[in-house]
């Protein structure tokens, strides 16, 4: 699962052993994520590093291990940072209450709380550090994209991809208009939203989806986000095109049933995928890729169902 945890600045950097052995502990494909609280988190790390006396190649190496960090484990985090509340720890035990993190790892345990971490106290078995990177949940559109919140807030870049995703059928609009919302309310523009199928016999044409696409997508696409349509089709002795996957440009998972909403009955398997491993996917589904054929041209959707060729 995917876990947020609010790490202090002090408990990381003041040590390199420290820093070294918790920001491998972290990445969207171990399912735990450091909340960048204060906003500033990463300059405050550094600094706290400068203050430890770190120096030559291993503060080297703590800069790139944050810059990769970044990329690969760390997401926004919307709380309120307030210095009159008092010190890092205070601040982050507020907001725990208001809008809980699944875990603090601090320094020190100031009021013994069940919800803080010691630094020295953290092995993987610690239990509230286990993050299982496989777990069920309902397939109903609302829970599935809860549940592929961190990346859809996250990520810059974003495939639903899915051999069988039917823009015609509200089953699948379901999922794509609660995920859209959630990539919405998390920023303003400049996200790019895809959805990748396979070609069938059944398919609409280009021209029929650009003729009916303003009333299957009037309340679906939240102003400011835009989607582009990919059909592909299998080569004769090339690669098959089966498995489901959410995949983005900070990490991904294998969505083992599809996008469909089927109802809470169904169970839909969720299992994360290594970051190199994300990316080759990720190429798998380029304009220009050869492992699949583009069939007919790509366009492009946008609030209340305006089409254009892309």
């Amino acid at each position: 699962m995917l876990y947020e945890y609010a790490v202090e600045p002090k408990a990381i950097g003041a040590s390199w052993e420290n820093f070294r052995y918790l920001i491998e502990k972290f990445g969207f494909d171990r399912g735990r994520l450091i909340s960048q609280f204060p906003g500033k988190w990463i300059q405050e790390v550094i600094e706290v590093a400068k203050q430890s006396g770190m120096r030559d190649v291993r503060y080297k190496s703590l800069i790139e291990k944050l810059q990769r960090a970044k990329r690969e484990a760390l997401i926004r985090s919307a709380r309120k940072y307030d210095s009159e509340t008092g010190d890092w720890l205070d601040n982050a035990i507020q907001q725990h209450f208001l809008e809980p993190f699944h875990g603090i790892i601090a320094s020190e345990n100031r009021g013994a709380k069940d919800f803080i971490i010691v630094t020295e106290d953290i092995i993987e078995e610690t239990p509230l550090m286990v993050a299982p990177i496989d777990w069920e949940v309902e397939q109903v559109g609302e829970v599935l994209a809860k549940a592929m919140s961190p990346l859809l807030k996250s990520a810059k870049k974003i495939l639903f991809v899915d051999p069988y995703f039917d823009i015609r059928e509200l089953r699948y609009k379901e999922t794509l208009e609660a995920s859209l919302s959630i990539v919405a309310s998390s920023r303003s523009s400049g996200v790019q939203c895809e959805i990748h199928f396979r070609d069938h016999e059944t398919r609409p044409s280009t021209e029929y989806v650009i003729n009916r696409a303003h009333g299957w997508f009037l309340d679906v696409i939240p102003e400011g986000v835009t989607v582009r349509l990919f059909n592909w089709k299998q080569k004769m002795t090339g690669d098959s095109f089966h498995a489901r996957f959410l995949l983005t440009d900070r990490g991904g998972m294998i969505v083992e049933a599809g996008f469909s909403s089927e109802g809470s009955h169904q169970k839909v398997l969720l299992k994360l995928l290594g970051f190199e491993y994300c990316q080759e996917k990720m190429a798998v589904f380029e304009r220009d890729s050869t492992v699949y054929d583009l069939v007919e041209s790509i366009f492009e959707i946008s609030a209340g169902g305006k089409v254009r060729r892309i």
